[in-house]
């Protein structure tokens, strides 16, 4: 029998015994009963509203959910009325705990083998200095150039991008991944994700497309780093976050705001930031958003709580009008209406159309932001 045959055939037994109602393990090994533990501290959580954390001796409880008015968007997005509840141990210990948390999944941390199923996620794990425990990521064409040679040399595994439709359980049950986080924001998402830990995969949820403010999600650093064991260096990173932010505050704060937009497309329709986080940070990087609008919805999508607000060609065409530069998730306008629309838009015609976070490499189909024909454009330049 070949190897991938045989960790076929193993990953099949697996599969079979945990799906029939065996105990459900997180935790690696066996720890030794541990006594008069201390009580670890809590992390200041200043701006994400998707998670918080509690602490008794010798553990931590840590609570996950999306906002409750993402939840209440509508019935793609629900998930559950309480939040999620995990109990943290530190590694090689067995704290007494009380009877409502012993049936909640336990993870011994720091964790030393995780997958992410986002980019961001695993961007975040990277700015943690902890990518030498990364295992597994959603999809293998992530444009990071670190995180893309370890895929090219084989040391990350496809763990899925589609939580409901392509989870690689197969992998995450033979590497022994010892926290899998899954981006949940949707139905479909919850009903997988509750499925994979009565198989035994340890999974954490993560909402971060659910906050309202930009730092609000970048705070997500210290969730991640509840798991990994660095704390300290995910609330110094924080902190340095804050301060390049109020920093670039100051600089914009004396400069007549600069007419911008944030678009990028989605079938037939241009998908526009109204009234989301990237309406806020594009104000407070001294932009001033030609489409903003206080009382306009923040998504009427499914994808996720800040996906923007649809509008037709002719809708954005006119509203574009007022724009010097231009947003966009988009790498490429490939997919984007014809060149003579897209000339009478003054931020394409003068080469002001950005990645959000500047993408640059052709090869990765980085081709927004020159004027090199289309099939060529070689990639997007600093504002």
């Amino acid at each position: 029998m070949s190897l991938r045959a045989e960790r076929a055939a193993l990953a099949g037994f697996l599969l079979a015994v945990l799906a029939c109602g065996g105990e459900e393990t997180v935790s690696r090994g066996a720890p030794a009963t541990s006594e008069a533990l201390p009580t670890p501290a809590v992390p200041s959580v200043d701006y994400a509203t998707g998670f918080r954390v509690e602490a008794g001796p010798g553990y931590r409880v840590v609570y996950a959910s999306a906002a409750p008015e993402a939840l209440e968007a509508g019935a793609e997005r629900e998930w559950t009325t309480a939040p999620d509840r995990m109990v943290l141990v530190a590694r090689g210990t067995r704290p007494s705990l009380p009877s409502e948390l012993e049936t909640l999944p336990r993870f011994e941390v720091p964790v030393e083998r995780v997958t992410v199923n986002r980019d961001a996620d695993a961007l975040r794990v990277k700015a943690l200095d902890a990518l030498d425990r990364l295992r597994g990521i959603g999809g293998t064409g992530i444009y990071d150039a670190d995180i893309s040679e370890r895929v090219r040399s084989g040391r990350l595994g496809a763990v899925g991008s589609a939580l409901h439709r392509t989870t690689n359980t197969e992998f995450l049950l033979l590497e022994e991944i010892e926290a899998a986080f899954f981006r949940v924001a949707s139905l479909a998402h919850a009903q997988q994700f509750e499925r994979l830990r009565e198989t035994g995969v340890p999974a954490v949820p993560v909402f971060t497309w659910a906050e309202r403010s930009y730092l609000g999600r970048a705070e997500w650093l210290k969730y991640i780093a509840l798991f990994l064991g660095v704390e300290e260096e995910a609330d110094s990173l924080f902190r340095d976050i804050e301060a390049r932010r109020d920093a670039l505050l100051s600089i914009v704060a004396d400069q007549p705001p600069v007419p911008a937009v944030w678009a990028y497309r989605s079938g037939d329709r241009w998908i526009v930031h109204r009234n989301s986080l990237e309406s806020e940070l594009l104000r407070d990087a001294g932009g001033a958003n030609v489409l903003e609008d206080a009382g306009a919805g923040v998504s009427e999508g499914r994808r996720g709580f800040t996906e923007g607000v649809p509008m037709t060609d002719e809708e954005f065409l006119i509203a574009a009008q007022e724009a010097r530069y231009w947003i966009t998730w988009d790498r490429t306008d490939a997919e984007w209406p014809s060149r003579a629309y897209l000339e009478q838009i003054p931020a394409y015609r003068d080469d002001r159309v950005f990645h959000h976070r500047l993408r640059l490499r052709p090869e990765q189909g980085a081709t927004i932001g020159t004027r090199a024909p289309r099939s060529t454009r070689p990639g997007c330049s600093p504002i």
